[in-house]
């Protein structure tokens, strides 16, 4: 099972809590997080513009995307062997996918794929199609991690039928199961339901994994993404804690040892 950390940048320009900070700054911070990640034994991280709430459903900043690609770029070059991800908050997909196509990353988050959602930031459409064109008339080879049923949102199809959805004719090569919100439990039954029906996709868990509770998914996903419990105090936006990341990770390895 694979782990992979997130790197929640601080408020970059043209976001609301931005304080004028340069473009050296960002990736000062990135890299830095990124190491901690690496030396706890993590197999990659995503990069995402947590801190930039509230979003738009789609970034347009010229400025914001500029900084994004410059981190993603350096980040690549600093860590080639290593798995990258990028998420551009709220659903800002073909943005992402423009900046990782460009850099070879590894793949994007997308949070509304093949389903509407209704979100804080609004109605939020699906952008399957666009993203699949994108990627076959470049021949990109980063790959697509859909949120299904994603957080911090009301969804109009159920679990099972938008899965289902995805899974067999969204071109997705994993999907991503996450509880109500940023650091809720993840249900194992959910994880457990898109086993079942996305046979030969990637299936990752995305929300609340922490040392405690992460056994539950060993054996179950291919793959958790952590964030909150790997951070100074718990709390989301603070930087990484590199004691807890390892800590995770050594409880990981026993636990597969143990299975």
């Amino acid at each position: 099972m694979l782990l992979i950390g997130m790197i929640h940048l601080p408020p970059l320009p043209d976001s609301p809590r931005y304080n004028g900070e340069p473009l050296k700054y960002y990736i000062e911070y990135a890299v830095s997080e990124a190491k901690k990640l690496i030396n706890a034994g993590f197999n990659g991280f995503i990069v995402e513009n947590y801190n930039d709430y509230p979003f738009p459903i789609s970034e347009k900043s010229p400025r914001k995307l500029a900084y994004i690609d410059k981190i993603v770029g350096v980040l690549k070059e600093e860590f080639p062997d290593v798995l990258i991800g990028l998420n551009i908050l709220r659903n800002s997909c073909i943005e992402a996918l423009n900046i990782a196509c460009t850099h070879n990353i590894d793949f994007i988050r997308v949070n509304a794929y093949l389903e509407p959602v209704i979100a804080p930031e609004g109605f939020i459409e699906p952008v399957a199609h666009v993203v699949s064109m994108i990627r076959n008339k470049y021949n990109c080879k980063t790959r697509i991690f859909a949120d299904v049923n994603v957080k911090h949102a009301k969804h109009l199809l159920p679990l099972e039928m938008a899965l289902y959805n995805t899974c067999t004719r969204g071109l997705v090569d994993g999907v991503i199961i996450s509880g109500e919100a940023t650091g809720r439990f993840t249900p194992p039954m959910h994880v457990y339901l898109a086993k079942k029906i996305c046979r030969d996709k990637l299936v990752i868990v995305g929300s609340g994994v922490n040392e405690d509770n992460i056994g539950l998914y060993i054996g179950l996903a291919d793959a958790v993404i952590i964030g909150t419990s790997i951070k100074i105090n718990n709390i989301t936006s603070n930087p990484i804690d590199e004691e807890k990341a390892r800590r995770i990770v050594i409880r990981t390895k026993k636990l597969l040892k143990i299975i």
